[in-house]
Order: C-alpha cells, then structure tokens, then sequence
C-alpha cells in the first residue's frame, strides 16, 4: 500500500492513476495532520510533498521517522539543494522533483520496494529473530515454535515497531488471515497465547497493551 500526502488534487489522482495501473494499492491524504492520523500498519511506502497546507513535509517526515521506518520518496516541486539535503537528512529514502516523469518515479519506487522486501526476509529484535519467510523465531538459540496465526500477528506487530495495532485492526487481520468471523475477545486470546510463547526479555513483555486502544511492540 502506497500513502500518497499531497495538497494538490490534480497531482493525487495522477499519481493514484498511474501507481493502481502497475498493480499498487493507494492510500491518499491531503494535509500532514490527516497523514499523521492514518493508521499506517498497511503501509509500504509514504510519498510525501513538501509543501503542505499545514506543515512542512520534513517535519512530518521527522515525525514519522519517531514512530516507523515506513520508507519515504519525497515528491516536490522544491529544487534546491539545501532543501534536498535537509529531507534526506530527515530520514527520506529518495528525492523527486515535479515536475516527475512517470518512468522514473516508478523504477524508483520499484527499487525503495526491492529493499523492503530484502530488509523483512529476517528481523532482529531484542533477543529475538524473526525470519519472515521461513516462519521462523529463536530466542537464545532455540527455536519457539508458534501457532500459524500466532505467527501472522507476531510479523504484523513486529513489522510495524514504534506504531499501535488497534483492536480493530487485529480483528480485520485475523479474519482476513483465518476466512472466519472473530469476536473482539479472541483477539485477546490470541494476545494471551503468544506473549506466553514469547515470554519476556529483561523481565518486561515484548508487546505493550496500549490501553483502550490496541498493541505495541516494545524495543527494550
């Protein structure tokens, strides 16, 4: 999924029209408080301009960077090499200037999505290792060995450190993953079994409930 924060409308459904063309899905917001509002656990990609009716791009990518590693491509009309410097330095991923040319920004794009496929083959965190693909998870050397949905919740919160899964969007993921109907209480049943497997790490657990809300992964 694609965030796409642009002000200008023209320049969104263009954007939109040739990114859903080559088989992504977009999500598209207008201001930088809007974008910071998103639940952005489905997101792959943020592509951000930086002149905002409400703020500046940068900062929403500095904001962002306090929260996630969402990959960023700036998309801007602003040329200027402090400007570029300075966004770089914020924690962009890659720079584009407007006007785009289409080509470019989606082999560009292909290649911010190449690394994010490479990055999320094996995570560490704490004491954990957490290969994707595999369906893999060692702590001190030995393997813990999960349920299949137990699994899927884990890559979703741990892919997504720094940033709150709300219940409902557990519930949304475990029936998408499952084909069935959940009640809101099996999601904390599901919780309860994996934090059991995971134990914990320098006595604290490795998922925070953010109460009233959802969950956290917790880099301790």
């Amino acid at each position: 999924m694609i965030l796409i924060v642009e002000d200008d409308i023209a320049i969104q459904e263009t954007l939109k029209e040739l990114l859903c063309m080559k088989g992504y899905q977009v999500q598209q917001a207008y201001h930088m408080k809007e974008a910071l509002l998103l639940d952005k656990s489905h997101i792959d990609v943020m592509i951000i301009d930086i002149q905002l009716p409400d703020g500046n791009g940068i900062t929403l990518c500095q904001q962002m960077r306090q929260q996630s590693q969402i990959p960023i491509l700036f998309l801007t009309a602003k040329d200027d090499e402090q400007t570029i410097v300075e966004a770089l330095n914020a924690g962009g991923d890659d720079y584009i200037t407007k006007p785009f040319r289409a080509n470019e920004l989606l082999a560009r794009l292909n290649c911010i999505m190449r690394r994010i496929e490479h990055n999320h083959d094996i995570i560490q965190t704490n004491d954990l290792s957490i290969d994707i693909r595999k369906y893999r998870v060692m702590k001190n050397n030995q393997e813990i060995v999960l349920s299949a949905i137990g699994y899927e919740i884990l890559f979703l919160i741990v892919q997504n450190q720094g940033m709150v899964i709300t219940r409902e969007r557990m519930i949304e993921f475990i029936e998408e993953k499952t084909g069935n109907y959940i009640e809101d209480n099996t999601v904390s049943v599901h919780m309860k079994r994996l934090r059991e497997k995971l134990g914990q790490y320098q006595q604290q657990e490795y998922i925070e409930t953010v109460r009233g809300i959802g969950y956290r992964w917790k880099n301790i």
